[in-house]
């Protein structure tokens, strides 16, 4: 067989296999976006579009007579807007405390994918992440505005402040905010934390991941450099996932929302 058709045959394949992966992780967004109408019980369900993407975000929009302002949830690896670990807790207690709530559906890989096929992803979030900002301005009174994310979904929301030319929200809480082994600078969270001058909390269990652990001393410079109003806090007992611990976690993210923006706690 001619070397030209071998490599015009070879290419085809690449571009085959490029596009059945991209329509998985699209068709598997599609299955837990089903998966979480069903299961939704507080909020609502709003369909949002970054580019020619559509995904699902919950709204918790039942405004309290104190709001305090809007947090936006990012999920970690390969999760969803409503998962029993981290998300749900969060959407639901702070709501309660008087924020209005938006968790969204990022950008996922295949099932089974590599951590690098999953870091992939990372630049794909911002136009999400944006989207939901706006969609939060339009709709509700959200000064101040929180992104609240925790594992890649802090790598994402790092990368997406870190790459702003204008404030896009008002402060940040990464949960579990791991360094990944990654030639891409998108994945490289602690250099990006360096950019980003908006009030952070950094928060983190003594039974973290390796990954998070070890690198709260880097993380922790970074933060007493850029803003006096940053903090670092490790939650005795919690594990990546914070199980059995989400509201004191609600509680620590409340606590420091509150006294950052000099607000009556509840």
């Amino acid at each position: 067989m001619p070397k030209k058709l071998l490599s015009f045959l070879a290419f085809s394949f690449c571009l085959l296999v490029s596009g059945n992966a991209l329509s998985s992780e699209l068709e598997r967004e599609k299955r837990i976006a089903e998966s979480v109408k069903e299961s939704i019980i507080i909020g609502d369900v709003v369909n949002l579009r970054a580019g020619s993407v559509e995904f699902i975000g919950l709204i918790n929009n039942e405004e309290p007579e104190n709001l305090h302002g809007s947090v936006i949830i990012l999920h970690g690896m390969g999760s969803n807007p409503n998962a029993p670990q981290i998300v749900q807790p969060l959407r639901s207690q702070l709501a309660e405390l008087g924020w209005v709530t938006a968790s969204i559906q990022l950008p996922i890989a295949a099932q089974g994918a590599s951590i690098s096929d999953n870091l992939a992803l990372i630049k794909e979030s911002g136009p999400r992440i944006q989207s939901t900002l706006n969609y939060m301005h339009e709709n509700f009174q959200n000064k101040p505005c929180v992104l609240v994310a925790h594992s890649l979904g802090a790598v994402m929301a790092t990368h997406f402040l870190a790459s702003q030319e204008k404030l896009a929200c008002d402060a940040l809480v990464l949960i579990g905010l791991p360094t990944l082994a990654s030639e891409l600078p998108e994945a490289q969270s602690s250099e990006q934390l360096k950019k980003i001058t908006i009030p952070t909390l950094d928060i983190y269990g003594s039974q973290d991941l390796d990954n998070v652990i070890k690198t709260a001393s880097v993380r922790r410079l970074a933060l007493m450099k850029n803003n006096p109003l940053n903090r670092q806090v490790e939650i005795s007992g919690a594990d990546h996932a914070f199980n059995g611990l989400n509201e004191t976690l609600a509680r620590s993210i409340h606590s420091w929302l509150t006294h950052t923006f000099k607000q009556p706690t509840q």
